[in-house]
Protein backbone atom coordinates (compact mmCIF):
# COMPACT_ATOMS: atom_id res chain seq x y z
CA UNK A 1 0.00 0.00 0.00
CA UNK A 2 2.81 2.24 0.77
CA UNK A 3 4.30 1.86 -2.33
CA UNK A 4 1.14 2.47 -4.60
CA UNK A 5 0.38 5.56 -2.32
CA UNK A 6 4.39 6.88 -3.06
CA UNK A 7 3.27 6.25 -7.21
CA UNK A 8 0.21 7.70 -6.91
CA UNK A 9 1.93 11.14 -4.89
CA UNK A 10 4.73 10.70 -7.47
CA UNK A 11 1.96 11.01 -11.07
CA UNK A 12 0.18 13.89 -9.00
CA UNK A 13 3.58 15.54 -8.80
CA UNK A 14 4.16 14.37 -12.19
CA UNK A 15 1.07 15.92 -13.58
CA UNK A 16 1.39 19.52 -12.11
CA UNK A 17 4.81 19.85 -13.24
CA UNK A 18 3.84 19.16 -16.25
CA UNK A 19 0.99 21.63 -16.62
CA UNK A 20 3.15 24.24 -15.15
CA UNK A 21 6.44 23.52 -17.07
CA UNK A 22 4.87 23.26 -20.67
CA UNK A 23 3.89 26.68 -21.19
CA UNK A 24 7.35 27.51 -20.78
CA UNK A 25 9.05 24.52 -22.70
CA UNK A 26 6.72 25.36 -25.64
CA UNK A 27 7.37 29.04 -25.29
CA UNK A 28 11.73 28.05 -25.88
CA UNK A 29 10.72 24.97 -28.03
CA UNK A 30 9.21 27.68 -30.86
CA UNK A 31 11.71 30.19 -30.21
CA UNK A 32 14.30 27.53 -31.67
CA UNK A 33 12.35 26.45 -34.59
CA UNK A 34 12.62 27.58 -38.25
CA UNK A 35 9.69 30.15 -39.22
CA UNK A 36 8.36 27.40 -41.40
CA UNK A 37 8.25 24.79 -38.49
CA UNK A 38 6.20 26.85 -36.55
CA UNK A 39 2.91 26.50 -39.04
CA UNK A 40 3.90 22.99 -39.37
CA UNK A 41 0.84 20.45 -38.43
CA UNK A 42 0.78 18.80 -36.52
CA UNK A 43 3.31 20.73 -34.48
CA UNK A 44 6.60 19.36 -33.47
CA UNK A 45 7.05 18.85 -29.84
CA UNK A 46 10.90 18.52 -30.44
CA UNK A 47 12.33 20.91 -33.28
CA UNK A 48 14.09 18.95 -36.42
CA UNK A 49 16.32 21.81 -36.55
CA UNK A 50 17.79 23.97 -33.34
CA UNK A 51 18.17 27.48 -34.67
CA UNK A 52 18.54 30.46 -32.73
CA UNK A 53 17.65 33.03 -35.61
CA UNK A 54 15.10 34.30 -34.16
CA UNK A 55 17.49 35.30 -30.78
CA UNK A 56 20.26 36.95 -33.29
CA UNK A 57 16.66 39.12 -34.27
CA UNK A 58 15.83 39.96 -31.01
CA UNK A 59 19.22 41.57 -29.44
CA UNK A 60 20.57 42.87 -33.57
CA UNK A 61 17.18 43.59 -35.13
CA UNK A 62 14.99 45.19 -32.21
CA UNK A 63 14.97 47.61 -29.57
CA UNK A 64 14.83 44.65 -26.71
CA UNK A 65 18.35 45.23 -25.20
CA UNK A 66 16.93 48.31 -24.62
CA UNK A 67 13.84 47.36 -22.95
CA UNK A 68 16.06 45.08 -21.30
CA UNK A 69 17.89 47.73 -19.62
CA UNK A 70 15.03 49.46 -19.06
CA UNK A 71 13.48 46.79 -17.02
CA UNK A 72 16.30 46.62 -15.00
CA UNK A 73 16.73 50.22 -13.99
CA UNK A 74 12.78 50.42 -12.63
CA UNK A 75 12.77 46.57 -10.81
CA UNK A 76 16.01 47.91 -9.40
CA UNK A 77 14.78 51.04 -8.54
CA UNK A 78 11.91 49.84 -6.66
CA UNK A 79 13.66 47.18 -4.96
CA UNK A 80 16.18 49.09 -3.57
CA UNK A 81 12.91 51.77 -2.38
CA UNK A 82 10.81 49.35 -1.17
CA UNK A 83 12.99 47.75 1.04
CA UNK A 84 14.74 50.64 3.07
CA UNK A 85 11.06 52.71 3.56
CA UNK A 86 9.15 50.00 4.53
CA UNK A 87 12.23 48.73 7.15
CA UNK A 88 11.99 52.05 9.15
CA UNK A 89 8.16 51.98 9.44
CA UNK A 90 7.93 48.47 10.62
CA UNK A 91 11.00 49.07 13.06
CA UNK A 92 8.87 52.04 13.88
CA UNK A 93 5.40 49.75 14.11
CA UNK A 94 7.18 47.21 16.28
CA UNK A 95 9.49 49.03 18.46
CA UNK A 96 7.39 52.22 19.49
CA UNK A 97 4.04 52.92 20.59
CA UNK A 98 2.54 56.31 19.19
CA UNK A 99 -1.35 57.94 18.65
CA UNK A 100 -2.91 56.68 15.73
CA UNK A 101 -0.75 53.92 15.54
CA UNK A 102 -3.98 51.45 14.82
CA UNK A 103 -5.37 53.72 12.19
CA UNK A 104 -1.76 54.04 10.56
CA UNK A 105 -1.93 50.01 9.85
CA UNK A 106 -5.55 49.84 8.79
CA UNK A 107 -4.81 52.55 6.39
CA UNK A 108 -2.08 50.60 4.92
CA UNK A 109 -4.05 47.48 4.68
CA UNK A 110 -6.78 49.14 2.80
CA UNK A 111 -4.46 50.75 0.59
CA UNK A 112 -2.99 47.23 -0.08
CA UNK A 113 -6.45 45.91 -1.31
CA UNK A 114 -6.99 49.06 -3.56
CA UNK A 115 -7.14 47.75 -7.32
CA UNK A 116 -4.76 49.42 -9.70
CA UNK A 117 -7.17 49.90 -11.94
CA UNK A 118 -8.38 52.81 -9.74
CA UNK A 119 -5.40 54.34 -9.65
CA UNK A 120 -4.23 54.75 -13.38
CA UNK A 121 -6.04 57.83 -14.72
CA UNK A 122 -5.25 60.20 -11.36
CA UNK A 123 -1.05 58.91 -11.66
CA UNK A 124 -1.32 59.54 -14.99
CA UNK A 125 -2.85 62.83 -14.61
CA UNK A 126 -0.47 63.73 -12.03
CA UNK A 127 2.86 62.36 -14.33
CA UNK A 128 1.45 64.60 -16.63
CA UNK A 129 1.67 67.78 -14.83
CA UNK A 130 4.58 67.28 -13.05
CA UNK A 131 6.31 66.64 -16.85
CA UNK A 132 6.69 63.07 -15.33
CA UNK A 133 5.63 60.74 -18.14
CA UNK A 134 7.74 58.80 -20.16
CA UNK A 135 10.32 58.94 -17.44
CA UNK A 136 12.13 56.14 -15.17
CA UNK A 137 10.64 58.05 -11.70
CA UNK A 138 6.94 57.78 -13.01
CA UNK A 139 7.21 53.82 -13.23
CA UNK A 140 9.63 53.57 -9.82
CA UNK A 141 7.19 55.86 -7.86
CA UNK A 142 4.00 54.27 -9.03
CA UNK A 143 5.41 50.42 -8.11
CA UNK A 144 6.16 51.63 -4.98
CA UNK A 145 3.15 53.27 -4.19
CA UNK A 146 1.26 50.13 -5.02
CA UNK A 147 3.79 47.89 -3.25
CA UNK A 148 4.56 49.49 -0.19
CA UNK A 149 1.67 48.67 2.05
CA UNK A 150 2.55 44.99 0.94
CA UNK A 151 6.14 45.49 2.00
CA UNK A 152 5.49 47.57 5.32
CA UNK A 153 2.66 44.95 6.43
CA UNK A 154 4.86 41.41 5.68
CA UNK A 155 7.68 43.32 7.53
CA UNK A 156 6.39 44.47 10.27
CA UNK A 157 5.47 40.32 10.90
CA UNK A 158 9.00 39.84 10.40
CA UNK A 159 10.57 42.75 12.92
CA UNK A 160 8.07 41.22 15.69
CA UNK A 161 10.08 37.90 15.64
CA UNK A 162 13.21 39.82 16.60
CA UNK A 163 13.09 39.67 20.59
CA UNK A 164 13.41 43.47 22.20
CA UNK A 165 15.66 42.35 24.68
CA UNK A 166 18.38 42.88 21.48
CA UNK A 167 17.56 46.09 21.66
CA UNK A 168 17.49 46.82 25.08
CA UNK A 169 20.97 45.06 25.26
CA UNK A 170 22.34 47.63 22.47
CA UNK A 171 21.29 50.41 24.02
CA UNK A 172 23.17 49.69 26.74
CA UNK A 173 26.14 49.29 24.83
CA UNK A 174 25.15 52.87 23.67
CA UNK A 175 23.91 51.99 19.75
CA UNK A 176 21.61 54.72 18.68
CA UNK A 177 17.98 53.75 17.25
CA UNK A 178 19.47 53.68 13.20
CA UNK A 179 22.73 51.29 14.79
CA UNK A 180 20.20 48.70 16.41
CA UNK A 181 17.87 48.60 13.00
CA UNK A 182 21.08 48.54 10.54
CA UNK A 183 22.93 46.05 13.30
CA UNK A 184 20.94 43.74 14.88
CA UNK A 185 17.17 44.02 13.52
CA UNK A 186 18.00 43.46 9.60
CA UNK A 187 20.62 40.84 9.92
CA UNK A 188 18.28 38.86 12.21
CA UNK A 189 14.86 39.29 9.49
CA UNK A 190 17.27 39.31 6.70
CA UNK A 191 15.02 35.98 5.11
CA UNK A 192 12.32 38.30 5.65
CA UNK A 193 14.30 40.99 3.24
CA UNK A 194 14.76 38.54 0.92
CA UNK A 195 11.20 37.07 1.08
CA UNK A 196 9.85 40.56 0.42
CA UNK A 197 12.46 41.85 -2.02
CA UNK A 198 12.06 38.41 -4.04
CA UNK A 199 8.28 39.50 -4.34
CA UNK A 200 8.66 42.89 -5.39
CA UNK A 201 10.95 42.24 -7.91
CA UNK A 202 8.94 39.52 -9.21
CA UNK A 203 5.98 41.98 -9.19
CA UNK A 204 8.04 45.17 -10.90
CA UNK A 205 9.68 42.93 -13.58
CA UNK A 206 6.40 41.46 -14.62
CA UNK A 207 4.62 44.58 -14.54
CA UNK A 208 3.06 45.97 -18.37
CA UNK A 209 -0.29 48.27 -17.32
CA UNK A 210 1.54 50.89 -15.68
CA UNK A 211 4.62 51.00 -18.47
CA UNK A 212 1.49 50.73 -21.11
CA UNK A 213 -0.10 53.83 -19.69
CA UNK A 214 2.80 56.10 -18.65
CA UNK A 215 5.18 55.01 -21.47
CA UNK A 216 4.82 56.27 -25.21
CA UNK A 217 8.48 56.31 -25.76
CA UNK A 218 9.86 53.31 -28.00
CA UNK A 219 13.46 53.80 -25.67
CA UNK A 220 12.20 53.79 -22.33
CA UNK A 221 9.82 51.10 -22.78
CA UNK A 222 9.81 47.91 -20.61
CA UNK A 223 10.20 44.22 -21.55
CA UNK A 224 6.70 43.18 -20.95
CA UNK A 225 5.51 46.26 -22.62
CA UNK A 226 8.30 45.98 -25.24
CA UNK A 227 7.11 42.62 -26.85
CA UNK A 228 4.38 43.92 -28.21
CA UNK A 229 6.11 45.55 -31.10
CA UNK A 230 6.55 41.92 -32.75
CA UNK A 231 2.43 41.76 -32.76
CA UNK A 232 2.06 44.09 -35.91
CA UNK A 233 -0.78 44.84 -38.54
CA UNK A 234 1.03 42.51 -40.64
CA UNK A 235 0.95 39.65 -38.42
CA UNK A 236 2.66 38.23 -35.63
CA UNK A 237 6.30 37.47 -35.53
CA UNK A 238 6.17 34.24 -33.82
CA UNK A 239 9.72 33.68 -33.87
CA UNK A 240 10.82 36.80 -31.97
CA UNK A 241 8.15 36.93 -30.40
CA UNK A 242 8.96 33.20 -28.21
CA UNK A 243 12.99 34.71 -28.02
CA UNK A 244 11.68 37.51 -26.26
CA UNK A 245 8.99 35.90 -23.91
CA UNK A 246 12.11 33.85 -22.82
CA UNK A 247 14.62 36.75 -22.47
CA UNK A 248 11.76 38.10 -20.42
CA UNK A 249 11.21 34.98 -18.24
CA UNK A 250 14.78 34.28 -17.92
CA UNK A 251 16.49 36.65 -15.62
CA UNK A 252 13.30 35.98 -13.00
CA UNK A 253 13.74 32.47 -13.08
CA UNK A 254 17.26 32.62 -12.41
CA UNK A 255 16.52 34.92 -9.25
CA UNK A 256 13.81 32.75 -8.07
CA UNK A 257 16.16 29.81 -8.29
CA UNK A 258 19.08 31.43 -6.48
CA UNK A 259 17.27 32.58 -3.42
CA UNK A 260 14.82 30.08 -3.71
CA UNK A 261 16.41 28.41 -0.22
CA UNK A 262 16.34 32.20 1.42
CA UNK A 263 12.66 32.71 0.24
CA UNK A 264 11.05 29.71 1.34
CA UNK A 265 12.88 30.45 5.13
CA UNK A 266 11.34 34.12 4.82
CA UNK A 267 8.27 32.92 4.05
CA UNK A 268 7.66 30.62 6.62
CA UNK A 269 9.38 32.10 9.03
CA UNK A 270 6.28 33.76 10.81
CA UNK A 271 4.88 30.14 11.00
CA UNK A 272 8.20 28.72 13.11
CA UNK A 273 8.33 31.78 15.50
CA UNK A 274 5.75 32.88 17.99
Amino acid sequence: MKALKNIWNAAIIAFIMTVILFPLYWLFVTSVKKSDEIFRDPATLIPNIFTFEHYKAVFQGSAIPTYFLNSVINTAGTVLIVLVIPSFAAYSMTRYAFKGKLVYFTVILFAQIMPLTTLIVPLYVMWGKLNMLNTHASIILTNCAILLPMAIWLLTGYFKNVPKDIDEAAKIDGSSSLGILFRMVLPLARSGLVAVGLTVCITAWQEMMIAMTFINSDQMRTLPAGINTFITKSGIQWGPLNAAGIVTTLPVLIVFVVFQKALVKGLTAGATKG
